[in-house]
């Protein structure tokens, strides 16, 4: 686990929860709110009800990897200007 974390991690990580919590929220009050008319429309509902947070998820979640994704490229960057750097001191 890394100690070291910059705002836009603490930010997404904070959102991401943030977004899990809307999704349980959703998916429980459409659930008891459609329970007395059929239990399958308050499945039914449930599931709607996620949709939202799950979309929210899904975005929160591309952008972490994006993220890692950059951040890993500019140190493969950083070995590969190394190398060059190497090989034309040769």
């Amino acid at each position: 686990m890394k100690l070291k974390k910059d705002t836009l991690e603490k930010l997404t990580n904070f959102m991401l929860g943030v977004a899990w919590a809307i999704v349980f929220i959703g998916a429980i009050s459409a659930f008891t709110y459609f329970t007395n008319v059929n239990f399958i429309a308050a499945i039914l509902s449930a599931f709607l009800g996620t949709i939202p947070g799950l979309m929210m998820v899904l975005c929160l979640e591309y952008l972490m990897l994006k993220s890692e994704k950059l951040k890993e490229m500019k140190k493969q960057t950083a070995i590969l200007e190394e190398i060059i750097d190497k090989i034309k001191a040769n």
